[in-house]
């Protein structure tokens, strides 16, 4: 079952710690280097939005969502083959 949990949060840095370490650690060093998590989970791009991965693509218990800006989705996109929907939740 999918988890959705709202990007950025400590929950969503727990789950994504113990899939993704790595992702975690380089989410987190973007959000230090931009001075708010208002941003783009990949890379700390202001202008983000909270995004979805869509339900066929993903694998139970994984963390569905990102906070993407539009280069970082459609990168994602084109090269991954994954495609993300808004996500209704509020930013920090």
């Amino acid at each position: 079952m999918e988890k959705i949990i709202k990007p950025h949060s400590e929950e969503w840095f727990e789950e994504l710690e113990n899939q993704n370490s790595i992702q975690a650690a380089q989410t987190r060093q973007i959000i230090s280097l931009a001075g708010s998590t208002d941003v783009c989970s990949i890379c700390g791009d202001e202008e983000s939005s909270d995004y979805k991965l869509e339900s066929n693509q993903s694998v139970s218990g994984m963390v569905v969502t990102l906070r993407l800006c539009n280069d970082c989705r459609n990168i994602k996109k084109i090269m991954h083959g994954e495609r993300f929907f808004p996500l209704n939740i509020n930013k920090e």
